[in-house]
């Protein structure tokens, strides 16, 4: 009985809110001095480059407003719908919170706000309450202090936005104090990552994901650890920031559940039946400091991470064990305003994690290489990207180069390649089969 009402309570929440998401966006909330929308509407098609069949295939809108109360206050709402074929889907949403899950949910369309959340300022002080995110970092898409919030990893690293963070409900405040600026955090909301569903296109198999398992030759049945807004499952932290030089000195520090998930196994596998596996969050501690130092056209960057209780899956005789060691993240990116109107941009880190005392399902040290070059052409119009992401240590990655060009003020027309290669068993080489010509449309309102 009790979870026949726990059950309708949500249902009439998600209701409330989906009720409550269209009608401050219609009435554009009539005591606001001002507001400002943007709506978008996308769609996406990928081919595949071994056989020419359509393979991805995405709509997506979302609106973003800001409502302006008055000098203080403001109001943010970003609300965004999808639609996908069975290939690509959406997305897992059992990673999520009860309260932050979709509003509507079903097998082709989804939608759900993106982000909701009043802000009051007032000189120095700043404070967010609602579904918001927490982007700590300097490096550019290289997740090494930056991992207070859980990512979209639907469609591996392949996204404009990279990380594609997912925000959740608490509160932030923020506060300047002479040279000194002070941000604290804290997300009242246990979901994690976003993982592609299991048999869609970048559902990940390669065996350092799947704790050391060959999906090909055990079939899995995961079972998702249920998420919930309570503070066992929160995530909480500090940053402090100040000028060093001609940059900017960070240190923070921060607790919650690991956005990635631990396998474990609830029931080994019967006749002609899948293992049933537990995907289990456990909580992190990070302690991290970035520093970003600007050079005339060059612009430096560097973060390093440490985290002393990182939960692990190892290789052992019963299959599934975990294990905590300590792992450590560092990372330097360089941004150069080249000649010839030409943007460079080039990064490495190293993710080490020390397994001295266990054998790893990963390897032991992994070492990440991105480059990306980028020049407009017409005017400004028409815009080449050029992107290389991968593992020295495994020698496998993906080439992405891209044309985007603006039709008019408010179409823009993008094309490009998403070429991956390396070990089928590897983290990019996974998916080498997935190798894609890809066209997408953006339209703004």
């Amino acid at each position: 009985m009790n979870s026949i009402f726990l059950r309708a309570n949500n249902n009439l929440l998600k209701a409330s809110l989906v009720m409550l998401s269209i009608f401050v966006y219609q009435i554009n909330l009539a005591f606001a001095q001002s507001v400002s929308s943007i709506i978008k509407v996308e769609y996406r098609l990928g081919l595949n480059l071994n056989d020419a069949e359509l393979q991805h295939a995405r709509l997506s809108i979302s609106a973003d407003t800001r409502y302006r109360i008055n000098r203080n206050w403001s109001i943010y709402l970003d609300l965004r719908g999808e639609a996908a074929d069975d290939d690509v889907g959406l997305g897992t949403v059992n990673t999520y919170s009860s309260l932050s899950k979709p509003l509507l949910d079903g097998k082709h369309t989804r939608f759900e706000v993106d982000r909701a959340f009043v802000q009051w300022r007032e000189r120095a002080h700043t404070l967010t309450l609602g579904k918001q995110v927490t982007p700590w970092g300097v490096l550019d898409g290289i997740q090494i202090t930056d991992r207070f919030d859980p990512v979209r990893r639907r469609d591996f690293v392949l996204t404009d936005v990279r990380p594609e963070r997912i925000a959740r409900w608490g509160a932030r405040w923020r506060n300047t104090l002479g040279k000194f600026k002070l941000d604290a955090s804290f997300a009242l909301d246990g979901t994690v990552s976003q993982q592609a569903e299991i048999n869609r296109l970048f559902f990940t198999h390669s065996t350092r994901f799947t704790g050391g398992i060959n999906l090909s030759s055990t079939p899995i049945a995961m079972i998702a650890e249920q998420r919930n807004t309570s503070l066992e499952q929160s995530t909480f932290g500090m940053r402090a920031s100040r000028p060093l030089g001609s940059g900017e000195l960070s240190l923070l520090t921060f607790r919650g559940p690991d956005t990635d998930p631990l396998l474990t196994l609830v029931q080994q596998p019967l006749i002609n039946q899948p293992a049933r596996v537990a995907l289990t969050y456990q909580r992190r501690t990070l302690y991290g400091a970035t520093y970003d130092l600007s050079l005339g056209e060059t612009v430096l960057r560097g973060e390093i991470a440490y985290i002393p209780d990182q939960s692990i899956n190892i290789i052992s005789e019963i299959p599934l064990q975990s294990a905590r060691a300590k792992r450590l993240l560092a990372g330097v990116g360089l941004d150069w305003n080249a000649p010839a109107q030409w943007f460079v941009n080039g990064q490495l880190a190293i993710d080490y994690v020390n397994g001295e005392d266990f054998s790893l399902v990963r390897p032991a040290t992994d070492i990440i290489l991105t480059l990306r070059a980028q020049r407009t052409f017409i005017n400004g119009r028409l815009l080449f990207k050029g992107e290389l992401i991968g593992t020295l240590n495994e020698k496998d990655g993906v080439l992405r180069p891209e044309l985007a060009y603006d039709y008019s003020d408010r179409l823009k027309l993008r094309s490009g390649i998403d070429y991956l290669f390396g070990d089928e068993n590897s983290q990019f080489g996974q998916f080498r089969d997935n190798s894609r010509f890809w066209f997408a449309a953006t339209y703004t309102f």
